[in-house]
Formats: structure tokens, C-alpha cells, sequence
């Protein structure tokens, strides 16, 4: 029966919400590598179209790569991308049965992007930009901190500033090293840093975060990034263009590349520059430009050619 072949799993830290579209029972199963384990193999025999997960801080990876590895198309979804739906729907409750079922109509009727697996070496460059970006958070909270504790405290403060500051320049060092020892890598590496604007995060951020960078159109991976205007028009209104969704790690660094682009990069500073000329706010212009950046890197990894040679692309 083709609407059973959709199945929706609500993740939990300690189990798996599981609901087969057209069936009323919903199966638990404990989210363990035996758990899983057990659990993929009764989806290989199941054999459904479509796999949907919500991505839940990282609890829903080890299913999604299982289910990946044995084959079987699986897609990760955003959350609040469900709730929309579901509202939409008059789905207004929420259980975690519930929501195992409205993840099957969705991946029935939205057919989500399916998951595609990062390399054994894309999944450690994460990793380790993961664990960049816990210091960063840290480091500004202390730094933050400093400005308001009494001055007893202050130099307490000051060590933790010093110890992280040297463990983020550790990582630092530790990041670079491993995609210099990627021998897969080398060819974007250079291309990528070849951009004015674009720094050693930038580029790792770019090879472990998106890897289909240069592999889809311009306006595929504007959206993909969530750097591409959505129209918010009604009738003889005419709304903002807004950005919204996305990889936000990865826009986080095109943003901060975009910044150092609009000063030292020719083609960026042109653009932003002339926008701010016709009246555009600096955000407004800003995020503009962050969508032309992305879409001349996606250039030059496609056509594998260096910045000088993408102005035209």
C-alpha cells in the first residue's frame, strides 16, 4: 500500500517515536546503537520511500547515518518547518506519537530534500569547528563578564580569558593541520582562498558544512544557505524581501567573509558600494552581497577555477 511506505521518527535522547504512514501504532525503540541497529533493519524490510526525522541537537545523527549507510532514503527536517505544516493542517496537538505521524504526512506530501552522508573526514572538520565555535561562545561571555565583575574578581576572569584564548589558537592550529593533510581538499582549499575575503575558517567552515557548494545553481545554494530573498507580498502591498532558514553556521561566516569582502575584495566592494548609493540600508546591502559572494565561491568551485577567472560566472 503506497501511503505505508512513509515513516516519520520523533527523536528522543532515550528512544525513537516511530509511525508508518496509513497505520495507527506507533513503535518505540530505544535510541541505543542495539536499538538502532535492530531498527534498520526492519525499515531494509520495509523498504519506504521516505524516511523523516527532525533534527533534535544532534540526538536524531546515529539513526540518520544507519539509515543512510544501509541505503534507505531518510530526510532531516527542521522543526519548526513541521510545527508550520502541522498547523496548516489543524494538527494543533502534540505528543511524541503525534508527531511521528505528522513527520510521515509531511515527508508524504512536502518531500524533503533526502539526507546526503558527510565524508569520515567531513564529520571530524565539523567536529572540530563545532567545538571552535563552543570556545568563541565562551570566550565572549567571559570577555562580556569582565566589563560588570567587581575588581577582586577581575583577574580571575582574565585567566579563563588567557586559557581559552590559547586553547581556541590550539584548535585553530589543530583545524588547519587536518585540512592540510586532506590530500581530497587541496584543489578547494586553493580555490576558495583565492577569494579576497575569504580567511582559513571561512574555507574549512565551506568544506565541512557545505559540501554541495559548486555542485548546485546559484539560486539552489542561496536557499540552501538561507541567504535567498523570500517576496512577503499581499495584494497591492509590496513587503521586505527577507532571508529566512538556512545553514546558519554557514552563514555566520559568509557574513563575517562578506564584512572583510566589501573593503578588499574588488567585485564585493563594487556591489556594496553601489547599493549603498541607491539608498539601501547597510544590512540590506550587506546581505545582498553575501548572496553574490556565495553564488561567485559556487562559480568557481563548479568551473574550478580561481577567483580572478569567476568575475564573469
Amino acid at each position: 500500500m503506497a501511503t505505508s511506505r512513509y515513516v516519520g521518527i520523533d527523536v528522543s535522547k532515550e528512544r525513537l517515536d516511530v509511525a508508518v504512514l496509513g497505520e495507527e501504532c506507533v513503535w518505540q525503540v530505544a535510541n541505543t546503537p542495539e536499538g538502532i541497529n535492530e531498527f534498520v533493519k526492519w525499515m531494509v524490510e520495509l523498504d519506504p520511500e521516505l524516511i523523516v526525522v527532525e533534527a533534535t541537537g544532534g540526538y536524531q545523527r546515529a539513526v540518520v547515518e544507519a539509515l543512510f549507510v544501509a541505503g534507505l532514503a531518510v530526510g532531516v527536517v527542521n522543526p519548526a518547518r513541521v510545527r508550520q505544516f502541522a498547523r496548516a493542517c489543524g494538527l494543533l496537538a502534540k505528543t511524541d506519537k503525534l508527531d511521528g505521524h505528522v513527520l510521515a504526512v509531511f515527508g508524504q506530501r512536502v518531500q524533503p530534500r533526502c539526507y546526503e552522508s558527510k565524508s569520515e573526514a567531513g564529520k571530524q572538520l565539523s567536529a572540530l569547528l563545532v567545538r571552535r565555535r563552543q570556545l568563541d561562545e565562551i570566550l565572549k561571555a567571559e570577555q562580556n563578564r569582565l566589563r560588570t565583575i567587581s575588581q577582586s574578581l577581575k583577574g580571575s576572569v582574565q585567566r579563563i580569558i588567557a586559557c581559552l584564548k590559547a586553547e581556541k589558537k590550539a584548535l585553530d592550529e589543530q583545524i588547519q593541520q587536518f585540512v592540510a593533510e586532506q590530500d581530497a581538499w587541496q584543489e578547494h582549499t586553493e580555490i576558495l582562498k583565492s577569494a579576497p575575503g575569504v580567511g582559513k575558517v571561512t574555507t574549512a567552515t565551506l568544506l565541512a558544512e557545505l559540501p554541495e557548494l559548486g555542485k548546485l545553481d546559484r539560486k539552489q545554494i542561496a536557499a540552501l544557505v538561507g541567504v535567498a530573498p523570500m517576496n512577503f507580498d499581499s495584494g497591492k502591498k509590496r513587503g521586505y524581501r527577507k532571508t529566512k532558514g538556512g545553514r546558519g553556521d554557514v552563514r555566520s561566516v559568509l557574513y563575517m567573509a562578506t564584512l572583510v569582502a566589501t573593503r578588499y575584495n574588488p567585485l564585493i566592494r563594487a556591489q556594496y558600494q553601489h547599493l549603498l548609493k541607491r539608498g539601501k540600508l547597510k544590512k540590506v546591502a550587506l546581505t545582498a552581497c553575501m548572496r553574490k559572494f556565495l553564488t561567485i565561491l559556487n562559480a568557481m568551485l563548479r568551473d574550478r577555477q580561481p577567483f580572478r577567472c569567476a568575475a564573469n560566472a
